[in-house]
Parts: structure tokens; C-alpha cells; sequence
């Protein structure tokens, strides 16, 4: 009925400028469907190279059944410390999860579980990188999986940014869920 829509990447992006740059100047906010997700997965798989990065946290409740994220996750770990909470009760994607688990565990990657009480349904990822005046963070938040096929079809928010705040946020968030812990405040 309506012609279709093909997520475009961001005007204001520069393809040829590394994500963690780009974020460092500004905060970047992508609107699924209409933006694509491929930012983020850039941010990701310049991360897994970049040697500076120390570590990736990240949460998966829902990925595409070829996940980049995935891919790039496992690529990360190269020296990285890589920690990736699976959430095993996303309906009808348990199997699904409980693979990328396995996957994920194979390439040296952390895996931990959501917490027995709760269901982890946020989406989180906290990207740490040493640098000369100490660590930086870029945290991503986001509504939607993080799942590339879904992310052409469902309304989402992706939020990018370098604050510090919001990064020491997001790691207190990890600490937590690795002790089976929540955050509460």
C-alpha cells in the first residue's frame, strides 16, 4: 500500500569519522525506523578494534537471527573485557538467546544471566576506553532490541552519549547484574 522504507543513515553523521568522535562532540540520537541502526553497529565494531577500549558491557534480550552485534561482540574479545547479560526469558527467542549465549561464552566473552527475580528488559550498552587523562565512557540506552532486523520495522529510541555521569550510571548498573543484584534509587 505504501511505498517502501529504507532506514537512511543520519545526514549529520560523517561515515569517515570514527563513532567515538562523533560522540564525544555531541550526543546522538537515532529514531528506528527511520534512521538506521548501522551507527551503533559502526560504534561497536570500531570499539572491538580500537586498542584503547578496555571493556564492553552490554545487555541482549532480543537479536537477529545473524547478528552483527553478536559478531562484533565476539570480535571485541581481543584483550577486552567483554560482558554480555543475556536475558533467557524473551519469548519465543529463548533458544535463540540460549545459542548466542554458548556463542558468545566460546569467544571468551563473560556471559552472565538476568537476575532469578526480574527480567531484564533494558537495553544498555556501556563501552569503556582508557585514555590520558583516565577512563571515558560512551553509553548507549536505547528502547528497542538490538536486533538490526527489527530496528527497520519497529519504533525505537537509540541514545548515544560521552557524558560521564550517565557512564558511571551505567556501570554501576553492570556491577550490579554481575552480583544478581539490581540497582534501586
Amino acid at each position: 500500500f505504501y511505498p517502501p522504507h529504507a532506514p537512511a543513515y543520519p545526514a549529520w553523521l560523517d561515515r569517515e569519522v570514527p563513532m567515538w568522535e562523533q560522540i564525544r562532540q555531541r550526543d546522538v540520537l537515532l529514531f528506528y525506523p527511520y534512521h538506521s541502526m548501522q551507527p551503533f553497529l559502526d560504534l561497536l565494531r570500531q570499539s572491538a578494534a580500537d586498542p584503547a577500549v578496555v571493556s564492553i558491557q552490554m545487555t541482549i534480550y532480543r537479536v537477529a537471527g545473524k547478528s552483527a552485534v553478536i559478531k562484533h561482540l565476539c570480535a571485541a574479545e581481543n584483550g577486552k573485557a567483554v560482558t554480555v547479560l543475556v536475558e533467557l526469558r524473551a519469548r519465543f527467542d529463548e533458544g535463540n538467546n540460549i545459542t548466542w549465549a554458548r556463542e558468545l561464552e566460546e569467544a571468551g566473552c563473560r556471559v552472565i544471566y538476568g537476575p532469578a527475580s526480574y527480567k531484564c528488559h533494558g537495553k544498555i550498552c556501556l563501552i569503556t576506553r582508557k585514555e590520558k587523562a583516565g577512563l571515558s565512557y560512551v553509553t548507549q540506552i536505547g528502547t528497542g532490541n538490538y536486533n538490526e532486523k527489527t530496528a527497520r520495522l519497529y519504533t525505537d529510541l537509540c541514545l548515544m552519549t560521552a557524558d560521564h555521569d550517565i557512564g558511571e550510571e551505567a556501570n554501576a548498573v553492570f556491577n550490579a547484574l554481575a552480583k544478581g543484584e539490581t540497582v534501586h534509587e
